[in-house]
């Protein structure tokens, strides 16, 4: 008989506290939670990030130097300044000028004394108002883990060459990759086309003169 009470007491205790445990509200839960103490503390440190992509300044000036191949005149030394303003991420416009002095055509170094133009109007100048586009942005690695921006972009425009005591107009397009080092200096490969009527030898043709060109350059 005492073996019987015993045994149903402690059933009693058994369903009491299972009742107990699924009378449990979920603040209960959260009020013990809160009292304990986490096991692990966590030891997060926000670092800081830095962004150099293009400076906020909308406006970059460039000097360039390269080669300038006049069409009949052979390969030339030239020289010139830019000037370009980021209308967005994508597109810029750009003013530029430039010089070189054309070389003796072929027929001039065969012939001797022959000379088709004076020295006065051998110099070649030429400006234009480009429209340009970044094509393809992306990164450049160089040795010692060093990574930068670099954009590929397309420009096309018209202007104007003076050239053989005349001046002409001309249009242009080429393209162009630019390096960003810092947010506010970079440096650009280029290569472009310039053409323009020209009767200089006595036909009236379409004169083609490519630049291949470098050029450094400031935002601001």
């Amino acid at each position: 008989m005492e073996t019987r009470t015993r045994y149903f007491l402690l059933k009693v205790i058994i369903a009491v506290a299972f009742l107990v445990a699924i009378l449990a509200t979920p603040e209960d839960v959260r009020a013990q939670s809160e009292r304990e103490p986490p096991l692990i503390e966590a030891d997060v440190q926000p670092r800081p990030v830095e962004q150099a992509l293009v400076d906020s300044e909308n406006f970059e000036v460039a000097a360039v130097v390269g080669w300038l191949n006049i069409e009949d005149f052979g390969s030339s030394l030239m020289y010139g300044a830019r000037l370009s303003y980021n209308i967005s991420e994508a597109f810029f416009v750009e003013a530029g000028i430039g010089f070189a002095e054309a070389e003796q055509t072929s027929f001039e170094r065969l012939a001797g004394d022959v000379q088709l133009l004076p020295d006065d109007d051998r110099d070649y100048r030429w400006y234009h108002l480009n429209l340009g586009y970044r094509l393809l942005p992306g990164e450049a690695f160089f040795p010692g883990g060093q990574v930068f921006n670099t954009n590929f972009y397309l420009t096309g425009g018209a202007g104007a060459t003076d050239f053989a005591g005349d001046n002409r107009f001309t249009v242009n397009y080429g393209a162009g990759y630019q390096v960003l080092f810092t947010d506010s200096f970079s440096a650009h490969l280029n290569v472009r086309q310039y053409l323009f009527d020209s009767d200089i030898l006595g036909d009236d043709k379409t004169s083609v003169n490519t630049e291949v060109s470098a050029s450094v350059s400031m935002f601001f």
